[in-house]
C-alpha cells in the first residue's frame, strides 16, 4: 500500500491523470517521462508522483500500463491509484476538479503540477504547458536547498 507519508523526507512533484485522457494527460506523462530521466542522470532525490483522478476508471493494471508506455522509472517517478474515496480525498486536499463525461469519464480536469518540499508542504503550482519539463527541472535545481530544508 503507497501512501503520501512514504515520500516525506524528499521534495515531491505531483501532478494527477487519467489513463484514458488524450489530451492534456500524454503531455503530462511525457514530461514527466523527460524530468525523471534527468533526475536519474544527475542522481538528484526527488520523487515525480501521478495520482489517478478517475479511480474507478484506473485499476493499478492501467496505472501499470502508463508506467510501462512511458518506461517510468520507480525510484523516481511512481503512479498511483486506490479507492475513489481515498482517491477523492486527497484531490480535494489539493483542489482537483474533474469532470465527468457522459461514459462515466473524468474528461474535464484540472492540469496542475503542485511541489512539495520534504515536509510535503506545498511550495508552488505550476500549470502544466506545452513544454513545461524543462522549466520543472530549472525549478526543481533552483529550489534544491529550500525544498531540503
Amino acid at each position: 500500500v503507497f501512501t503520501l507519508d512514504r515520500l516525506h523526507g524528499e521534495p515531491v512533484v505531483l501532478t494527477f491523470i487519467a489513463t484514458h485522457c488524450t489530451d492534456a494527460c500524454p503531455l503530462i506523462n511525457a514530461q514527466f517521462a523527460q524530468v525523471s530521466r534527468d533526475l536519474a542522470i544527475d542522481h538528484v532525490r526527488i520523487h515525480l508522483l501521478s495520482i489517478t483522478l478517475d479511480p474507478e476508471n484506473d485499476p493499478p493494471s492501467r496505472m501499470r500500463a502508463v508506467a510501462k508506455q512511458y518506461d517510468a522509472n520507480a525510484h523516481y517517478w511512481q503512479l498511483a491509484t486506490g479507492s475513489p474515496s481515498e482517491v477523492h480525498r486527497i484531490m480535494r486536499s489539493y483542489n482537483v476538479l474533474a469532470q465527468r463525461d457522459r461514459r462515466g469519464y473524468a474528461d474535464i480536469h484540472t492540469t496542475y503540477i503542485y511541489l512539495l518540499d520534504k515536509h510535503g508542504k506545498l511550495t508552488k503550482t505550476i500549470l502544466a504547458s506545452t513544454d513545461f519539463s524543462a522549466d520543472l527541472y530549472r525549478e526543481l535545481s533552483v529550489d534544491w536547498n529550500r525544498l531540503m530544508e
